[in-house]
């Protein structure tokens, strides 16, 4: 998993992106009315450290700010068609992954199923979490430094 944790990996477009970056695209996509506050909590970070990935998001050209959604003060993320391109592959990518287990694992029944889809998406979101945490404490050093 460490390993993963750091390759980025380009999900149908150019540019490479890592895991967080990824998840913060797969939040922003899934969530419609927005902002870096209703990000960073789906994803259990800070909104400092979910505000950094969006701005890193938005050089790259896979996130926009849009003001006026909700209201005229907020602002919320919309995926551009590169951001697009990138949630729909990552999807693409966790129904591969999930089948080539289920593959493995040989006949389950629906139940069977759905308890290991939770037990999947345990293991991610802990995963995340310690991917947010890694990148709080090398943010950390890079401002001391």
């Amino acid at each position: 998993m460490n390993v993963m944790e750091n390759m980025p990996r380009t999900f149908g477009v150019e540019t490479p992106l890592f895991l967080s970056e990824i998840h913060t695209l797969q939040a922003i996509g899934r969530t419609k009315e927005n902002n870096i506050r209703t990000i960073a909590g789906l994803l259990g970070v800070t909104p400092s450290a979910a505000s950094q990935t969006v701005t890193r998001l938005k050089k790259k050209g896979f996130v926009k700010k849009v003001r006026g959604i909700r209201n005229e003060k907020e602002v919320s993320l919309v995926l551009t068609p590169a951001g697009k391109i990138a949630y729909d592959n990552h999807e693409k990518t966790h129904e591969q992954m999930y089948e080539r287990i289920f593959d493995r694992l040989g006949t389950l029944t629906g139940d069977e199923r759905v308890f290991l889809a939770r037990v999947f998406s345990a293991f991610e979101a802990v995963y995340d979490e310690r991917i947010a945490e890694l990148s709080d404490l090398s943010d950390c050093g890079k401002r001391s430094a």
